[in-house]
């Protein structure tokens, strides 16, 4: 059950990877041998110490998650801890609805932070005019933010996120986001005058990159968002804002755009469905 070997047969995102590499690094690696293997026998013990962290239950589930993948890796039987597992399933629910029923109580109104957008503009405060933009309207994740202001096609890549600049519209290019594994490179026509004309000033101004270089995207983001709110937030506004008995449509394009299923949407993303 060696971690390494085991991480190096996955077939997952290298973000993906990052994120177990670091948590068992943190939480899991104290328990190897001297041949760098989790024993059996001690397969109790780490799920006992799981329990006991003073972390989030998502932390704790992703690192049950790790452990099971190791187990299905070395052939051995998971049938208990799944058991576990499920039990923190139905913990994350119950934590959901209560952070939905709190949230539907403090966010803001999509109005309102369609009013703040157009603010930031006024006030030219083109980065932050150009994030709630982009937030409000194609529903993006952090990582997604991070991206280069350009005009010419020659300096678009096919790694990285561009806001291409053209006579009459801005192509919003990802190629780097979270689920770009399951849904691929993303590209958007943006026909704005005001967005356009934004994203020139922005760069007349000295700048072509959207977020400062800073390996807290969350904080750099929250800078320019309505009181602070994240990007997540954001999302649940604009899901509040539709009604799913007329305009159902209106969820199957942020689905589109975020790089998300409508049944995540709905679930973890959704103030009013409980």
């Amino acid at each position: 059950m060696n971690f390494e070997t085991y991480i190096s047969n996955t077939k997952i995102s290298d973000n993906t990877k990052k994120t177990y590499t670091m948590n068992y690094d943190n939480y899991l690696k104290q328990f190897e041998n001297a041949n760098k293997i989790i024993p059996k026998e001690l397969i109790p013990a780490v799920v006992e110490y799981i329990g006991t962290l003073d972390k989030s239950n998502n932390t704790k589930m992703m690192l049950i998650a790790i452990l099971i993948n190791l187990m299905n890796f070395s052939g051995y039987s998971t049938v208990d801890i799944k058991k576990i597992q499920t039990a923190m399933f139905e913990t994350k629910k119950k934590q959901t609805i209560i952070r939905k029923n709190t949230k539907e109580q403090v966010l803001p109104s999509l109005k309102v932070i369609q009013k703040y957008m157009k603010n930031q503009l006024k006030n030219e405060d083109y980065r932050s005019y150009i994030i709630n933009y982009i937030l409000i309207n194609y529903h993006v994740r952090n990582m997604d933010l991070d991206c280069t202001i350009v005009f010419k096609a020659k300096d678009v890549n096919d790694t990285d996120n561009f806001l291409l600049v053209r006579a009459t519209d801005v192509v919003y290019v990802r190629n780097k986001y979270k689920t770009v594994n399951n849904y691929g490179k993303k590209t958007y026509k943006i026909r704005s005058r005001p967005f356009t004309r934004a994203c020139q000033r922005y760069v007349e101004a000295g700048d072509t990159r959207l977020l400062a270089t800073n390996s807290n995207l969350t904080y750099e983001i929250s800078k320019y968002t309505y009181e602070g709110l994240s990007e997540s937030d954001y999302l649940k506004i604009c899901i509040d804002s539709i009604d799913f008995n007329t305009n159902f449509r209106k969820l199957d394009l942020i689905s589109e755009r975020r790089g998300t299923s409508t049944a995540v949407l709905i679930s973890e993303y959704s103030i009013k469905v409980k």
